[in-house]
């Protein structure tokens, strides 16, 4: 029997473990998570669950958490994400592990950084405020901060592309106009983009001026042969011409008896050979000249593409410069909204802070009034809220309470989990 009694043991524990292993960890109020977003690594930062289950992180707002896995958790703040980025973000969440379960107070509200942090024998609630960062004093919610990060970012790159557009369609315009310089030494020298363009310009003429040198050079080498090919042609029609008397004195020798026929026959094949030579050299001459319009014809064809082809990219300029115009005017006036109401952040910091603990007491919760040297108690969750005109009041409840609670010795387990 306990034998028997031991295997059956031992099965349990195993059946146990394996479904113990196969379950999957449920996000609770108080876990620390820790963001990292590869393309933005000024994102990365711990967020905590607070005690109501949500979480806030930059750009995505405010996301429920409590009861997700991690994964689904990735899945809800990548598909929230996704839209501020042109790829995929590359996110990663890993839970912190809290082995020591130390005792905990949560912060919220009007503070800059909202969240969970460790209790500390003699907290008051101005402590609270600044282990959380102090009070928030911008009129930008956080994750309006992180955008403008962006915004800015995109004001900075648009502002920049339209310097660069700028040069460039100043040395596309100069280049169809057969011009080389895109300003004096001065203005070259306190203007970077158009020193680039500058350089682009020269290398570009100065292929230009190797093509029109060697185009230059062909035609010189044409005009030659053609000379020499004409020079050619008139001295062997000189020849011919001797020959042709030749073969008429001859011809005349024969008629009187004093030369034979066979002489008239040589004489005839020598003119017929220097027709023939006349004939090729003019051949050669027309070839040449054909040859020298062709390729007048393709330096004439390659100068109209090129002209064609600046046009092409002046027009493709001039329509990026209308975009990125575009794209940083829908950014500066998004920067314009997060800036332009400094008078009402003035107003803000003027305006009056209230102070709410929530507490829970033998299983109930009670939000209490508080002021900044009101105690503060392990599980305690500190609420910071403008415009509470009796911020400074400390009510007889949360007097009672904190002298009530304040000796009562409070599980750090519990207030964990909490």
């Amino acid at each position: 029997m306990r034998g028997t009694a031991s295997v059956a043991t031992l099965l349990f524990c195993l059946t146990f473990g394996d479904a113990e292993a196969q379950t999957i960890y449920r996000l609770q109020p108080g876990d620390v998570l820790q963001v990292w977003i590869a393309q933005e690594p000024e994102l990365a930062r711990e967020v905590v669950i607070a005690p109501d289950g949500w979480l806030s992180f930059p750009l995505a707002g405010h996301v429920k958490g409590v009861g997700l896995s991690v994964p689904e958790l990735e899945g809800q703040l990548l598909e929230r994400l996704k839209q501020y980025f042109n790829d995929a973000p590359n996110l990663t969440i890993m839970l912190r592990p809290n082995a020591q379960h130390q005792p905990l107070i949560y912060v919220t509200g009007e503070v800059v950084t909202p969240g969970e942090y460790p209790y500390r024998a003699n907290m008051t609630v101005l402590h609270g405020v600044s282990v959380a960062g102090g009070l928030y004093r911008t009129a930008m919610l956080a994750a309006d901060q992180d955008r403008s990060v962006v915004v800015r970012r995109e004001v900075e790159h648009s502002q920049k592309q339209l310097t660069e557009l700028k040069a460039r369609i100043t040395r596309l315009e100069v280049e169809l106009r057969g011009e080389r310089s895109l300003g004096t030494p001065e203005v070259l020298a306190a203007d970077r983009a158009l020193a680039q363009e500058q350089s682009l310009l020269n290398a570009r003429m100065e292929a230009l001026d190797m093509q029109e040198k060697a185009q230059h050079q062909g035609n010189e080498l044409s005009e030659r042969t053609a000379v020499a090919l004409q020079e050619q042609i008139d001295t062997v029609s000189k020849r011919i011409d001797l020959g042709r008397r030749r073969l008429q004195s001859i011809t005349n020798l024969i008629a009187k008896g004093g030369a034979e026929g066979s002489q008239q026959a040589v004489q005839e094949g020598i003119i017929a050979e220097l027709e023939g030579q006349v004939s090729r050299l003019m051949s050669e001459m027309a070839t040449a000249e054909r040859t020298r319009i062709a390729e007048v014809a393709r330096y004439d064809a390659a100068r109209q593409d090129r002209q064609t082809q600046l046009l092409i990219e002046l027009n493709a300029a001039r329509r990026e410069q209308e975009d990125t115009a575009a794209r940083l005017a829908d950014s500066t006036s998004i920067m314009g909204i997060y800036g332009e109401n400094a008078a009402a952040n003035e107003e803000r910091q003027r305006r009056v802070i209230g102070y709410h603990i929530l507490r829970s007491v033998d299983g109930q919760t009670q939000e209490l009034r508080a002021s900044e040297t009101t105690p503060i108690m392990p599980g305690d969750l500190l609420r910071v809220l403008y415009g509470d005109p009796d911020h400074t009041a400390v009510t007889p409840d949360i007097q009672a309470l904190t002298a009530a609670t304040g000796s009562i010795a409070v599980n750090p387990m519990t207030t964990a989990a909490r």
